[in-house]
């Protein structure tokens, strides 16, 4: 065994003991029990603090009493309806068109009695010469009756009737009526005699009388009228008159029938909707029927009454049936301890089975048992901020660890340390729906944050670790203590996420920072042009910033693809030619209207000028203080390849040159990323020499593409990396569409050369 692998085992189990034992410490401290309290009395001060020490609900009597009494108030009185009313108002309105008839029904003319006239007074023609018997059969000839000479006898027709005139009609109906508004009476009594001397069929009259009696009982149904709204219904009406449907009658006319009918009927109105006393009980009874008892529930830990506060009857009946007065065991404080140790040691057991490359790494491990400790720190807050307010617990920051452990490490270790975040609370708290929620919580950002590639989907995911954890604390509430306190709790659980978020991304620097560890934070930090390394590149070694920065893109697609980290990806293409700045000119993509220096070199003095952009490049990759993670993509983008193009020329002056001294001093690509970064970075180069000696088409660019990944496995640089045949295909697709849409072919402007 080597002396770094011992070094390594003696941290990791100084690590461990150092977690065990702050472990335990936080979940022992202050639990110890107090002494059996005294036994308190209803309405006198609570000689000391008494807490439940498991859950209950007490009835509470007087409140119940209340609750009941006020939902009895809240009923509102029954009424019923007087269906007599109805008929009595409908018999008053047609009353008054019936006496309407009757002042304005026709009189018949006072005439003179029949006389008899002398016979030569008579003219001839006047004169009737035969009359037919009443016996007479139809169709039989009558004989004729000569009339006497002397005298004849002449009947005056009937005298023809008249309506009274229209003065007399008024004053009949107004004695009779004498409430009544003139020109409604006149409105009314004109409409008979207008349907009078127009000797219609069917009187305007009549359809008028229907209608006022539809609109009486179309006010009286429903819900009817009460006494104190009967003015009022009779004030719409008359100042709102219903529209009536009179074929026949002028607008004018209508328009006056329709506000006289408003004031016949309001004037006929009368209330006819009454309290219904025993249906009104009925309901009041069903109401408090209905209100079950009121319950006060008490959590596991939560206060029933301080000390010094006077005791009401609940909380003494909850003393009494939790039997409080009783002394009580104290905690046993080893079995806590132990109890935590042994999760520790089943969470790092975990971390060393599925994380090994975690493990190995002592600083993660360290970093994994402070998770850990702030778990069994998160545990205790409950008891000390809940007091007699359970829901106050929901504002434990579990969630806070799983921001931190998904940015830190990885979202399988993330929802490693729920584990333990869900033991340390059931330990601290014994209370079922918070232990729930703590190991809910907690795996609750892993999806949210592991995505993240930007700082605003960071942000979004504080928000939305909020809008998660309310719906689930408040039915966790629900569903153990009740729907009374699930409102409250879903509050408290959503700003608890909201706040954990905040607290996570705040302290996260921290974390980065003490263990040297590259999260999405720090990548997007490297990926801002104003980065001063990348200023450097750009201001020293532009064509190698363009290249780095297409080559980014490259990376970044290429590992989305196969599921890489393509922040890490594109932050590392971003850098891995740093080293160039020391001597830009010696690169080709720099050389832009200056002849190259490589002409007059040696292919050993070009390949060691080459050869030492790398070390360089970490050089400077210390000064700007890069993570490893991206330094890793100056030491392994070219791996241990070979400079083919100074090789050869080395082969032209001397055939028998080595190809070993011809490869660069760098490192295989050890993960993914790195090696899609020397993929990208090869494929570009590749294509952009395509370019230069003839148009790009799907079919060249791909060959290129393919030529190059091809290159590089015979050379054995993917060797050591975790690409996969099936994924190293995907990466060919992506680089292929990325070159392809890079390198697209433009139209020809006029004027300009093509």
């Amino acid at each position: 065994m080597s002396s770094a692998t011992r070094r390594s085992g003696f941290a990791r189990a100084t690590v461990l003991i150092l977690t065990i034992a702050a472990v335990s410490f936080v979940l022992v401290t202050g639990r110890a029990q107090p002494a059996a309290p005294l036994p308190p009395a209803i309405g006198q001060p609570a000689p000391q603090t008494f807490t439940a020490d498991e859950p209950i609900s007490i009835v509470d009597e007087t409140a119940t009493a209340q609750a009941r009494q006020l939902a009895r108030n809240n009923v509102d009185t029954e009424f019923q309806l007087d269906a007599e009313v109805t008929r009595a108002v409908g018999r008053d309105i047609s009353l008054f068109f019936t006496r309407a008839r009757e002042v304005s029904a026709p009189v018949p003319e006072v005439v003179e009695p029949s006389v008899e006239v002398p016979a030569e007074e008579v003219p001839a023609e006047e004169v009737p010469t035969t009359e037919v018997p009443a016996e007479a059969v139809p169709g039989e000839e009558v004989p004729a009756t000569e009339v006497p000479a002397e005298t004849t006898t002449t009947t005056i027709p009937e005298p023809l009737a008249f309506p009274p005139p229209l003065e007399e009609q008024l004053d009949a109906l107004r004695s009779q009526y004498p409430l009544y508004d003139s020109a409604t009476i006149a409105t009314v009594l004109g409409v008979i005699n207008d349907d009078f001397l127009a000797e219609l069929e069917v009187s305007h009259l009549d359809e008028i009388e229907t209608q006022a009696g539809e609109l009486a009982i179309e006010l009286l149904s429903g819900d009817g009228i009460l006494a104190e709204k009967l003015n009022e219904v009779k004030s719409d009406l008359v100042n709102a008159p219903r529209r009536l449907i009179l074929l026949g009658l002028e607008a004018d006319t209508v328009a006056a029938v329709e506000i006289a009918v408003a004031e016949i009927v309001a004037e006929n109105l009368q209330d006819n909707r009454s309290v219904d006393a025993s249906a009104t009980e009925l309901a009041r009874q069903n109401a408090e029927d209905a209100v079950i008892e009121v319950v006060e529930p008490y959590l596991a830990g939560q206060t029933i009454v301080e000390e010094g506060d006077l005791v009401s009857a609940v909380q003494w009946q909850a003393i009494v049936e939790l039997d409080l007065l009783v002394p009580t065991e104290e905690v046993r404080l080893d079995a806590l301890a132990a109890s935590g140790a042994l999760i520790v040691l089943l969470s790092v057991f975990f971390l060393w089975r599925i994380a090994r490359d975690q493990w190995e790494r002592p600083k993660l491990v360290a970093l994994f048992g402070l998770l850990l400790v702030l778990a069994a720190a998160a545990a205790r807050l409950p008891e000390i901020v809940a007091g007699d307010r359970p829901e106050l617990g929901y504002l434990i920051p579990a969630a806070a660890l799983g921001f931190l452990a998904a940015i830190l490490f990885n979202p399988r270790t993330a929802l490693l340390v729920s584990i333990p975040m869900t033991a340390f609370t059931a330990l601290a708290t014994g209370d079922l729906a918070l232990t729930v929620f703590a190991g809910a919580a907690t795996m609750a950002p892993v999806p949210l944050v592991s995505a993240a590639s930007s700082r605003t989907s960071l942000r979004l995911a504080v928000v939305a670790i909020g809008a998660v954890l309310a719906p689930l604390g408040g039915a966790l509430a629900w569903f153990f203590d009740g729907s009374d306190v699930a409102w409250r709790v879903a509050g408290a659980a959503g700003s608890g996420g909201v706040i954990a978020g905040v607290v996570a991304l705040g302290a996260l620097p921290f974390f980065e920072n003490l263990f040297k560890i590259t999260t999405t934070l720090t990548l997007l930090d490297l990926t801002d042009r104003n980065h001063p390394a990348l200023r450097r590149i750009e201001e020293q070694a532009p064509g190698s910033f363009n290249h780095s920065i297409l080559v980014g893109t490259l990376a970044g697609r290429a590992s989305r693809a196969v599921g890489a980290n393509a922040l890490l990806a594109q932050a590392a293409a971003y850098y891995h030619d740093l080293g160039k700045t020391t001597r830009p000119l010696f690169f080709i993509e720099n050389q832009f209207g200056v002849s190259n220096p490589h002409d007059e070199l040696t292919p050993e003095q070009s390949a060691d000028i080459i050869r030492s952009h790398v070390t360089d490049g970490l050089k400077l990759a210390k000064q700007y203080r890069l993570p490893d993670e991206v330094a890793d993509g100056i030491r392994m983008h070219h791996g241990t390849g070979i400079m083919r193009f100074f090789y050869h020329k080395a082969l032209a002056l001397d055939p028998g040159s080595e190809p070993d001294d011809y490869r660069h001093t760098g490192t295989k690509p050890k993960r993914k990323e790195m090696a899609i970064l020397m993929l990208a970075d090869a494929t570009e180069g590749a294509v952009r020499s395509l370019v230069q000696h003839e148009d790009p088409n799907i079919d060249n660019i791909s060959k290129a593409v393919d030529q190059v990944i091809a290159e590089k496995q015979d050379d054995g640089q993917l060797d050591e990396s975790s690409l996969t045949f099936g994924e190293l295909t995907k990466v060919r697709n992506a680089l292929v569409d990325s070159l392809i849409g890079y390198y697209h072919s433009r139209i020809p402007y006029p004027g300009f050369p093509g």
